[in-house]
């Protein structure tokens, strides 16, 4: 059973990460754009799109699952330090953006802890 909640975990950080990756790995200029009003450098969003897709894959065929997964554990980290938790504190509330951002973060960190469970090329 343990094996099969972890292919789901799998799958649904997979689904997420490609959902949000893609558009970002094939627009170049949208991605800068995003980068920029949140007061990054815009050449960050095309790169981070591109590595999201990337991991995206490792997790999904089940290789390298811990690097895949801590490199998204990584990008939510900055995503969360940058843009969800400064507007949290802008706000003066714990905003939904950011709940999820941490859950998602959470679910890269276990699925990186515990491997890629069933059906994947390598099971670290």
């Amino acid at each position: 059973m343990q094996a099969f909640s972890l292919l789901l975990l799998r799958l649904v950080v997979v689904a997420i990460f490609l959902y949000h990756g893609f558009p970002k790995a094939i627009n170049w200029a949208m991605a800068s754009e995003k980068f920029v009003s949140f007061g990054l450098p815009g050449f960050l969003g095309p790169i981070t799109g591109i590595v999201e897709v990337i991991a995206s894959i490792l997790i999904l065929i089940g290789f390298q699952n811990f690097w895949a997964n801590w490199v998204l554990v990584a990008i939510m980290a900055g995503a969360i330090a940058t843009v969800q938790f400064p507007k949290a504190i802008s706000e003066g509330a714990f905003i939904a953006g950011l709940e999820r951002d941490l859950m998602i973060l959470a679910a890269c960190a276990v699925s990186a802890a515990f491997g890629p469970g069933a059906f994947a090329l390598k099971k670290r």
